[in-house]
């Protein structure tokens, strides 16, 4: 923390700099544009026109050869000549001073956007910092752990993620939704042929408490590998997922810290933490984000979330696998349906209104970046 506070302490001086710079920008466009010292400039010139005038008439009048002509045709050059050093004079002075201006916005407008840039990065990192330090283990369970669910069937498994459990508002009765991968409840009615009608198991975790209730498919889209489960129950369950509001799925960037929640091989719900790797994976015409977050057999159909705001960002689809005859799984390389994709699914199906998006706490840096005593 000591050190984060040396960084904002150097961009307080930065923007001093900035300050400064803004000074002197406004003391050089106030020389080029005062106009008391245009009018003296105005005045010089004019004398020195109207001296050059009265010379040439005296000149016009003296007799040719003269003392007195000889005298006024050397005080015609020289008038001339420092008319001329005025004009190149007063030229220079404005070139220069509009050089220096130039300069000046230059060298602030480069000094704020460092500025800028050093003061994002810092928030940046003393956010990812505060995470570590008030890192709230029962807050971690709630928002990502306990929206988990583990779909099977006789020789199936998979995962999903609890979106909506709460009142039909024209029905009144309680429903909940499970958003999964399409390929896991199509592989557990392939194997299981009497799911299609009884339903299927899916197990709903509670803080000390699993509950096994029956599910059922209501929506899909096979494109995206993504489906939504009904769950066969009227118990509403407390942990449902906070999902990435729409508009800010685009600011979803290579690096940014995740989290993949899943039940890998049939386990209770597993958390692994990795960086979204790539935003663009063309696979049968729709594209995938890759996490490196570690990830298996069973994940499919569970969550990713941002680590910073446990906001669900997508559904994990596939994970890589290398070689024939025994491919070897890749546990670093899984792709997973982008947030962005489900809405206009969900939005298609005039189901958009299942994904919950709740605010997020913010980090006051101005407490956060106070000195350590």
């Amino acid at each position: 923390m000591v050190s984060m506070h040396q960084q904002i302490t150097r961009i307080d001086g930065r923007t001093q700099e900035v300050l400064d710079l803004r000074e002197q920008v406004q003391s050089a466009v106030a020389k080029v544009t005062d106009t008391a010292a245009d009018s003296r400039r105005n005045d010089e010139l004019g004398a020195m026109h109207q001296r050059l005038q009265s010379l040439q008439e005296q000149l016009l009048k003296a007799e040719s050869g003269s003392v007195l002509a000889v005298h006024l045709q050397d005080e015609l050059q020289r008038a001339k000549s420092d008319a001329s050093l005025l004009k190149s004079q007063l030229s220079t002075d404005v070139e220069r001073t509009k050089q220096l201006v130039d300069a000046y916005i230059s060298e602030s407008r480069a000094k704020e956007r460092d500025a800028a840039v050093q003061m994002s990065n810092t928030q940046g990192a003393i956010a990812a910092l505060a995470g570590q330090l008030h890192r709230d283990t029962g807050a971690l369970t709630r928002s990502m752990l306990l929206p988990t669910v583990q779909l099977n069937g006789d020789d199936t498994v998979g995962s999903g993620t609890l979106v909506w459990s709460g009142t039909n508002q024209k029905s009144g009765e309680v429903e909940s939704y499970v958003l999964t991968s399409y390929h896991v409840v199509r592989n557990i009615l392939a194997d299981t042929p009497r799911a299609a009608k009884e339903g299927f198991q899916v197990t709903v975790y509670l803080d000390g408490e699993k509950v096994d209730v029956k599910g059922k498919m209501v929506s899909s889209q096979p494109k995206i590998d993504a489906a939504l489960v009904q769950l066969m129950t009227s118990r509403q369950f407390p942990n449902v997922a906070n999902v990435l509001p729409r508009m800010q799925a685009a600011e979803v960037r290579v690096w940014d810290p995740v989290c993949a929640v899943g039940c890998p091989l049939g386990n209770d719900p597993v958390p692994t933490q990795g960086e979204v790797s790539s935003l663009h994976n063309d696979l049968n015409g729709s594209n995938y984000w890759m996490i490196n977050a570690p990830t298996y057999f069973g994940n499919s159909g569970g969550g990713v979330y941002r680590a910073d705001t446990h906001q669900l960002i997508g559904v994990f689809s596939k994970i890589y696998t290398h070689g024939k005859g025994s491919p070897v799984v890749i546990p670093h390389m899984g792709l997973c349906t982008p947030i962005d994709e489900i809405y206009t699914w969900l939005h298609e199906a005039n189901l958009e209104h299942l994904l919950q998006c709740q605010p997020v706490a913010t980090v006051d840096f101005s407490q956060l970046a106070a000195p350590v005593k």
